[in-house]
């Protein structure tokens, strides 16, 4: 496939290439002070901590991972790094792990990063997949660990070249998609947006979940298409369903959604109520003042959390995903690990990139991250979805229930798309949705 960047993110690559760009989130380019690209670090014969011969790997984890520990993830980086450098001594891990950067979801702030060097792998969101290879600044990996990949983390890591062989551009981490929440069994049963619909008004309380995000509101919107009739097993057909014009029935479903939290003369869903406390769902639900709520699977995190420390209990829960037409088919994201271009030429940076990549992906570590064991023997499991299948049949996880009705939602799910400039088209086709949502 021929590609051709488009101008902002060419222009915008050489604005970010400087190493100390793409901070917090919120932080403008322009505002912070950026040195002059630097050549990535290489193995040198004595290290910043005096110890021979080590190569640094910077690697960036995706944000957004429930902070279990409560220490601002050093337990968890602790654990990942302790565990990653006991088995390969010749490899220093320098771990970005934070709550939340908006950072990743600029493609233009991400290429910075890995043209100046500053990392050699980033964990992205596979939907700006394309922005990045458009900008020149990865390379595929020349192997990925043998996994039982899901359907979905594989497609959207993937490309297919000429020669009808796979090229993997991203070694594929963990998922996430929109899930619903509830302890109602008739709407947990829901597989269309009426039945939804009817369940959530014979109940008589609200179904919540937040409609305002320039991300999450275009995704759901994809979402919908599908579960209106849209062939995604050709992956254009997705892509170019974010380009206008909207579709009726899938925009109407979501207009039905959205009528479901209204509570009086106003909806917390659609008026930024929910946008600025992005847990108010799961506590108006563990409060018994919702019929449910929808969000990522992490979410399950916090629910669980409120719920034991108010001596609720977890059985009875449900979880399904969203009918959001006349079927309902779970799309998921897919954080996949991409590698700077030129690792492969630096024969160290291509060896602990390779062992990274082993080493994250394998069921055992995969494990210690789902089910919180940086924060002790009783912690709430984090309900991130592992990308592969494997990992859900791992103990403790495959006797946890939440794990095991998400598990065959995974496995059947399809990709969100790597090539659809979101990034560039998400703003105004929320807009869009916004305005349908908001009309009487």
């Amino acid at each position: 496939m021929i590609r051709r960047p488009s101008a902002w993110l060419r222009t915008a690559v050489l604005a970010l290439s400087g190493a100390s760009c793409g901070g917090a989130a919120g932080t403008s380019a322009t505002s912070m002070p950026c040195p002059p690209p630097t050549p990535p670090p290489a193995a040198s014969p004595v290290d910043s901590a005096g110890k021979p011969g080590r190569t640094k790997l910077g690697v960036a984890l995706v944000p957004w991972i429930p902070d279990a520990a409560g220490d601002d993830f050093a337990s968890l980086r602790a654990m990942i790094e302790d565990g990653f450098e006991s088995q390969h001594a010749a490899v220093d891990l320098d771990l970005r792990l934070i709550k939340s950067d908006d950072s990743y979801r600029n493609p233009a702030r991400l290429a910075g990063w890995l043209a100046s060097g500053r990392y050699d792998l980033v964990e992205i969101d596979t939907v700006v997949l394309g922005d990045l290879i458009d900008a020149d600044v990865l390379e595929p990996w020349p192997s990925v660990p043998e996994r039982d990949y899901l359907a979905a983390a594989r497609s959207a890591s993937t490309e297919i070249d000429r020669s009808g062989k796979s090229v993997w551009w991203g070694v594929p981490h963990l998922s996430c998609g929109f899930f619903l929440v509830t302890r109602s069994e008739k709407l947990d049963g829901a597989s269309s947006i009426a039945g939804l619909v009817k369940a959530a008004r014979e109940s008589g309380k609200p179904l919540l979940g937040n409609f305002v995000s320039s991300w999450d509101l275009p995704a759901l919107y994809l979402d919908a298409r599908l579960d209106n009739g849209l062939d995604a097993t050709n992956p254009l057909t997705l892509s170019n369903a974010v380009k206008p014009p909207l579709h009726a029935g899938s925009t109407a479903a979501l207009k039905q959604l959205a009528a479901l939290c209204r509570q009086g003369d106003r909806n917390p869903c659609i008026d930024g109520t929910y946008d600025e406390t992005l847990e108010g769902p799961v506590e108006e639900f563990v409060k018994g003042n919702a019929i449910g709520y929808w969000g990522y699977s992490e979410r399950l995190h916090r629910t669980v959390t409120l719920m034991k420390a108010q001596g609720a209990p977890v059985e009875g829960l449900r979880v399904s995903t969203i009918p959001l037409g006349t079927s309902a088919t779970p799309l998921l994201f897919t954080d996949a690990f991409v590698r700077r271009k030129g690792c492969s030429g630096d024969p160290a940076c291509n060896a602990a990139a390779s062992a990274w990549a082993e080493f994250i992906t394998r069921d055992d570590v995969m494990r210690d991250l789902l089910i919180s064991r940086d924060a002790g023997p009783t912690a709430v499991p984090r309900y991130l979805l592992p990308a592969t299948s494997s990992a859900f049949q791992v103990e403790p996880i495959a006797r946890d229930a939440l794990y095991a009705e998400l598990r065959p939602l995974a496995e059947s799910a399809r990709s969100f798309p790597s090539h659809a400039s979101m990034y560039e088209r998400r703003s105004a086709l929320a807009h869009l949705i916004e305005t349908e949502l908001a009309a009487p």
